[in-house]
């Protein structure tokens, strides 16, 4: 890790919970301002404000009258984190001492709106602790979209088709104009990649899936030369709908328990007076049936529901250790398959995988969280820095609770999920390892 980055993550790991979360919806909306901007600029409508000015942020109207004034976009992402309280203006001036945000203020017809800006460090710290790209984006001679565009090329080339579009300004610009030879050209029905664009795409392959892992770009010598098997993907995902499916029987069974059981507590009938006993024990029997009936139903369901659930609590602990698996065999750069097996339903061959803490990958974002989801499962979670978020939404104030689902095998899922949706496609082996 250089120096810099350093420097940086050492600023956003000395602040508590609520002071990350705050930087880190700060950075979101500095970063939608700067996208909005260029694809302005993209569309020939050029903003020539300063730096100091379009990445200015509001964040709350003075009166704070939210009822007249209504909310910032600030303040919305806030409540939805549980960051929006009386905290506010504390943890903003926590983060200004630090030098990773400055005040400003502008007037209204009203009054005047408190606004805020990140400093150079400040940004620094928040793509630090937040990004998924260790050490910045890594640098590519096309963007993310020209990229995934180019490999939409090139796969329509292997089909022995034009990619059928109608006017695209990624392919006229990025691709034809900005290159010569060009990367691509227009041919009657769309757009076709040329031979310079596929030498391109084959040179330049690894720089760019790891510059932009999002993109599912084929791999220039055939799905055989995947650095990251199909075949992982595929087990994962077994894994996951198994865990789904159980989970699912499970609710089914418990919610026919609750209802059995509310059927065999219902009272009687009520008698109209002047029946005969003879109607009246009619109507008693019925529903002495109906009640035994019912409470055989609910005994029923509790005895599946309780296997159901060891059932889904296995399964979720399987899901975990092959998300753990494939993880480990990313970072080490090794065959996820070697060491992976699809889903054994039969309860006989079932055993207890040990759950070892996930190995680091130096990406900040994706470590921590890992980590935390890790130290939930085996029972170690780590002690929040900073006040419990606290909700606030329109109608007052709900204290966001973090209670584990009472779901079997809810946080051994978690932490299989969020591996497994790192792991898709090698996402995460590209941003590590630069494929060629």
């Amino acid at each position: 890790m250089v120096a810099g980055t350093s420097k940086a993550l050492a600023a956003w790991t000395e602040l508590n919970d609520r002071q990350q979360g705050t930087l880190a919806t700060i950075y979101e909306l500095d970063q939608a301002a700067e996208v909005g901007r260029r694809q302005d600029a993209a569309r020939g409508v050029y903003d020539k404000r300063p730096a100091d000015a379009w990445r200015n942020i509001d964040f709350a109207h003075e009166p704070a009258l939210r009822k007249v004034f209504g909310w910032t976009m600030l303040q919305e992402r806030l409540m939805w984190r549980g960051w929006d309280n009386q905290g506010n203006g504390s943890t903003l001036a926590a983060l200004t001492r630090r030098g990773l945000i400055e005040h400003d203020s502008r007037p209204t017809r009203y009054g005047f709106m408190h606004t805020i800006r990140l400093t150079r460090e400040g940004r620094a710290a928040a793509r630090a602790g937040s990004s998924l790209t260790p050490g910045g984006p890594r640098k590519a001679a096309l963007g993310q979209r020209s990229w995934e565009v180019l490999a939409l090329l090139w796969a329509a080339g292997l089909r022995g088709e034009p990619l059928k579009w109608g006017y695209s300004t990624t392919i006229e610009r990025a691709l034809i104009d900005k290159h010569v030879p060009p990367l691509a050209r227009t041919v009657p029905g769309g757009y076709e990649i040329t031979d310079r664009g596929r030498d391109f795409y084959r040179e330049h392959y690894a720089a760019h899936t790891a510059a932009h892992p999002e993109v599912r770009a084929m791999h220039p010598d055939g799905a055989e030369a995947e650095p990251w098997p199909a075949a992982a993907d595929t087990m994962l995902a077994q894994h996951r709908q198994l865990y789904r499916s159980l989970l699912t029987a499970w609710k089914d069974a418990s919610t026919a328990q609750q209802a059995a059981e509310q059927e065999a507590a219902v009272p009687p009938p009520k008698v109209p007076v002047g029946m005969p006993a003879a109607v009246a024990a009619l109507a008693e029997a019925r529903h002495k049936v109906w009640c035994e009936t019912a409470e055989q139903r609910s005994v029923l369901a509790a005895t599946q529901a309780e296997d159901l659930s060891a059932r889904a609590a296995h399964a979720a602990r399987a899901y975990a250790s092959a998300a753990l698996t494939a993880y480990r065999a990313a970072i080490a750069r090794s065959n996820p398959v070697d060491d992976l097996a699809p889903p054994t339903p039969d309860p006989e061959a079932w055993d207890e995988p040990p759950l070892l803490a996930p190995p680091e990958t130096g990406i900040h974002a994706i470590d921590t969280k890992a980590q935390k989801l890790h130290a939930v499962v085996v029972g170690q979670p780590r002690k929040r820095r900073g006040p419990a978020p606290t909700r606030r939404t329109r109608r007052g104030r709900v204290r966001v609770t973090q209670a584990p689902s009472d779901e079997p095998g809810a946080a051994l899922y978690a932490l299989a999920d969020y591996l497994h949706g790192h792991l898709q496609g090698g996402e995460l082996l590209r941003r590590l390892h630069s494929t060629g």
